[in-house]
């Protein structure tokens, strides 16, 4: 009587040890970061305008955080002052940068949002009130 409970035991650790092995050589087939994609331009439909502005998207790819761009012809009206806001990955997968906008008088105007995509940045669509008071607060 003792032999069978040794007989039961020894295949279930073989059992045991098998599924180890197939969890860790699964575990080290996942693909490294290397080989991951990168995130894409997944919107279709999208609204958004271009800006074919060469210095405009050229400050917006490579401009710093607090950086300022003076241009007399823009989306958002002449003779305008845009300070860039850091850039942040969209849920969309695209790169995007809030601007705040000041015309000549220096009137502050409303924010504006900016993304790129394969053609170049676009002017996007502001779907909530993106006041800097609000940062912080959840």
């Amino acid at each position: 009587m003792s032999n069978t409970p040794f007989s039961i035991a020894r295949p279930a650790r073989m059992l045991l040890a098998a599924l180890s092995v197939v969890v860790v050589s699964g575990c080290a087939s996942y693909p490294n970061s290397s080989t991951q994609q990168q995130a894409q331009y997944v919107l279709n439909n999208d609204p958004a305008t271009l800006l074919e502005d060469v210095a405009l998207n050229e400050f917006l790819s490579k401009a710093p955080a607090g950086s300022v761009l003076n241009l007399a012809r823009t989306p958002w009206g002449d003779n305008v002052e845009i300070v860039a806001d850091a850039p942040y990955l969209a849920a969309s997968g695209r790169e995007c940068r809030r601007l705040r906008i000041v015309d000549s008088a220096g009137a502050a105007a409303p924010s504006a949002l900016t993304c790129e995509t394969p053609d170049g940045w676009v002017n996007q669509r502001v779907f909530a009130n993106m006041d800097s008071t609000m940062e912080g607060r959840y």
